[in-house]
């Protein structure tokens, strides 16, 4: 036996209401599940958030390794090939060509075509004269389309996406120096 939250008669230690006043005698988190489960993905949040560790505390030094906190990770080596090869092996055959390249860090050097907010484009890089091949650079540092100018040779790096409409897509663009 229990005693009513309100009205302090001896009830069912079982029941969820008072047989006298009817008052609930359910806990919160019984009486509100919704919010009792918003809590619970919040705090998962918060939790995961927390354990998440060192991402914020991340340099890269001058061998372009990324510090995190006191490990070091050295960075992959990219690829060195030309935006003619790139745009060639698409040219030749796409499906054939992402299977190749999609998701590979490559380098390479090539004539600035046009600089925009989201980053650079290469055209009239591939050996056919009427290809619509063309790379599309979304570069992660927008300081670094500060100082370039199109017509401009520079190297560039970053991992290979798939082609859309003749444009290939490369994201995680960085000028290399």
């Amino acid at each position: 036996m229990k005693k009513c939250k309100s009205c302090q008669s001896e009830i069912d230690s079982k029941a969820s209401k008072c047989p006298h006043c009817q008052a609930d005698q359910r806990g919160w988190f019984r009486k509100h599940p919704i919010l009792t489960v918003i809590l619970v993905v919040i705090l998962i949040g918060i939790i995961g958030s927390a354990s998440g560790g060192n991402k914020g505390n991340s340099s890269v030094n001058q061998n372009g390794n990324k510090t995190v906190g006191s490990e070091t990770k050295v960075a992959p080596t990219p690829m060195v090939i030309t935006a003619r090869q790139l745009a060639d092996d698409f040219d030749a055959n796409q499906v054939s060509a992402e299977a190749k390249w999609n998701g590979k860090l490559v380098e390479f050097s090539a004539k600035i075509s046009n600089i925009t907010d989201s980053g650079l484009s290469f055209s009239n890089i591939a050996s056919k004269d009427f290809s619509m091949a063309q790379i599309s650079c979304q570069v992660t540092d927008k300081q670094q389309l500060m100082t370039l100018t199109n017509g401009k040779t520079i190297k560039v790096r970053g991992i290979i996406g798939k082609q859309m409409i003749g444009v290939i897509d490369m994201s995680e663009c960085e000028v290399v120096k």
